[in-house]
């Protein structure tokens, strides 16, 4: 019988199953670089790319620093104080994560147009996809330098109040959580340089473009896998030192369990300063876009193509959500218990994890095309079907689960696994009474982020879906070039609609839940389980 006690200690099962999983996580991506090692030519990828590449860099540095500029100080304040409609604003702020960037970018479009600006305004080429891709680096930063200032305790944010008052605790606090915000917000900049979407429709052609032609239209898969694994060199050489150098203290910021987490108080200057701070915010990055998708809707709402795209679509969007929710569950559950609280496995995995995320998802995507090209035919119902399209995206996202999964797993007090050691509960009965239980909540909250980043994924499934099988976004992705212009934005409108009721309600059922579970309710009733 193995006891529940061998979760709190030690062993070389726990690096032989953290790399075994990570390795998992990168299958997708082994057999494009088999066949780019075995190839004489690896660096013939063209001298447009490689300009494409420098100007990708220089758009993606430009998000990096926008998003830290705006998210940085909307994340402190909202983790320091309270203030009105706080959780209505961080729930508005957090919709550009889970919507496509491309439909940020065909209303960023809209509006110039409607606006009457040109072609060359600071809403089209390199400066219109900087704002496209801030809108989605800025709420990442935003969460991830409030969830690293809730981190601070009690005594340090009293000390710098008592030292010299809000303003210092302000400082001290913008110090202490700024090479959190400054890691995320580089790995947002580096998460665009394999996007596509908003370069097409916004004039500026980057190296996701140059990828996506290379394959979809020339159909020279060979120079597109040497373009893909070059620009995953790069991304590589760009994380390497942000994976490696700040997951540490992104570890501590993001993982370490603090006893005394930050009381948040009112203070009557953030009273007035957080509205006004996060209502520029959510100007920026979600209003003006909106307003734009929303212009030419009122037009003509064009609610009968809505209706059969939706029809068309919808069932292939929740399959590939789903798929991708349960395999990145499983396979993120696997790498936090392989962790556990060992600080080195966290900063591996982290590590790790910052690099999986990192990669470009058309990498992987391409190299399960080459595979499945010379798989024999009794493979296709794993290499060929909407199954294939939820584990790609699975692996992709298992980031995702696997932080909030080692987050949760921090909270588990250590007696509860020496308690049920001392009285011979097994492993088996210890995991599915309290373990489990306990996680749920997470599992529930970490699957539907998953399901909404999945869906809102676009070069994967566009590359890997079965014919016929595409889902919303890629349906969206597909006319936008050729269709109605009134079209487009009511399809753009009943996929922000339909993610916003998602968000909404699901936050709702899951702090129903969490409000009503005997198991967060108090550690003594999830103890008693065992």
């Amino acid at each position: 019988m193995i006891s529940p006690a061998v979760l709190e200690g030690t062993g070389a099962w726990r690096r032989i199953a953290l790399v075994s999983g990570l390795t998992l996580a990168l299958a997708p991506t082994f057999p494009l670089l088999w066949s780019a090692a075995s190839q004489a030519q690896f660096f013939d990828v063209g001298s447009g790319f490689m300009r494409a590449l420098g100007r990708s860099l220089a758009v993606g540095g430009g998000a990096s620093l926008l998003a830290l500029a705006a998210g940085l100080p909307s994340g402190l304040i909202a983790a320091l104080y309270n203030f009105p409609f706080k959780h209505v604003f961080l729930g508005a702020s957090a919709l550009p994560l889970v919507v496509p960037s491309f439909l940020w970018a065909i209303g960023l479009s809209a509006f110039r147009i409607r606006m009457g600006f040109g072609t060359d305004s600071i809403l089209s080429g390199a400066s219109g996809s900087v704002l496209a891709f801030a809108a989605f680096g800025t709420p990442l930063v935003l969460f991830a330098t409030f969830l690293a200032a809730g981190r601070l305790s009690n005594t340090q944010v009293d000390a710098a109040r008592i030292g010299g008052g809000e303003s210092t605790v302000l400082r001290y606090g913008a110090r202490a959580v700024f090479p959190v915000a400054s890691a995320v917000a580089l790995l947002a900049g580096v998460l665009t340089l394999s996007d596509p979407g908003p370069g097409q429709i916004l004039g500026f052609t980057g190296v996701g473009t140059e990828v996506l032609v290379s394959f979809s239209a020339f159909y020279d898969f060979d120079l597109a896998a040497r373009q893909c694994l070059v620009l995953a060199a790069v991304v590589f050489v760009c994380s390497t030192p942000l994976a490696f150098v700040a997951s540490g203290p992104l570890a501590d910021a993001l993982l370490a369990h603090n006893p005394h987490p930050i009381r948040r108080r009112h203070w009557t200057p953030a009273s007035w300063a957080g509205p006004m701070l996060f209502a520029a915010l959510i100007v920026g990055i979600l209003l003006v876009p909106l307003l734009g998708l929303t212009l030419p809707a009122l037009e003509r709402f064009e609610l009968n193509q809505v209706g059969d795209t939706l029809r068309r679509t919808v069932l292939n969007t929740a399959v590939y959500a789903l798929l991708a929710a349960l395999f990145a569950m499983v396979l993120g559950l696997w790498l936090a218990l392989a962790a556990g609280r060992d600080k080195s496995l966290r900063v591996i995995l982290l590590a790790g994890l910052l690099l999986i995320f990192a990669l470009p998802p058309v990498l992987g995507a391409l190299g399960t095309v080459y595979f499945a090209s010379g798989a024999p035919p009794w493979l296709d119902p794993i290499l060929r079907s909407r199954l294939t399209v939820g584990i790609v995206l699975g692996l992709k996202f298992v980031p995702v689960t696997a932080l909030l999964a080692a987050r949760a797993l921090g909270e588990v007090p250590r007696s509860w696994a020496l308690a049920g050691a001392v009285h011979g509960v097994p492993l088996r009965l210890y995991l599915v009474r309290v373990v489990g239980p306990f996680l749920l909540l997470t599992c529930i909250l970490s699957g539907g982020l998953v399901a909404l980043l999945a869906t809102a994924e676009v070069g994967t499934v566009l590359l890997l879906q079965p014919p016929g099988e595409s889902s919303l976004p890629v349906a969206i992705f597909t006319v936008m070039a050729n269709a109605r212009e009134s079209l487009v934005a009511s399809l753009c409108l009943a996929y922000v609609a339909l993610t916003a009721a998602t968000l909404g309600i699901g936050g709702l059922v899951f702090r129903f839940m969490r409000e009503t579970s005997p198991v967060t309710g108090g550690s003594a009733q999830a103890a008693r389980r065992v």
